[in-house]
């Protein structure tokens, strides 16, 4: 089973005109498994935006996993190098996975995920 971790803003991506982030991340990769790294939750919390305030809400029902100490994005790159594939829009956070030989589910068209690399 495929384990996917969230970055932030793809739990916002849903409120910027995006589809619900779960159905997006199922129908790119049917069956996954969907968690959601502490450090992230932490970060939607120092938003404090209403849309932040929304995304943790929706994310009540995800397992929610503590990797450590660390930034976000360092925590992401790391699961990427066990084999977890990374859900993100932020392109450097991108760039350092692909470039570690790990996969990202990243926005195309606004509406729709693709897996990088192609498998």
């Amino acid at each position: 089973m495929t384990l996917v971790f969230l970055d932030t803003n793809i739990l916002l991506w849903s409120f910027a005109g995006g589809p619900d982030f779960r159905e997006a991340i199922n129908e790119v990769l049917p069956g996954c498994d969907i968690r959601i790294a502490s450090c992230v939750l932490e970060e939607l919390e120092m938003l404090g935006t209403p849309d932040a305030k929304s995304a943790t809400e929706l994310c009540q029902d995800i397992m929610v996993i503590n990797l450590g100490i660390g930034g976000v994005d360092n925590i992401l790159l790391e699961a990427a190098r066990r084999g977890a594939v990374v859900a993100t829009n932020d392109r450097e956070l991108i760039e350092r996975i692909l470039e570690n030989h790990g996969r990202v589910l990243r926005p195309r068209g606004g509406y729709k995920l693709e897996l990088l690399p192609a498998e």
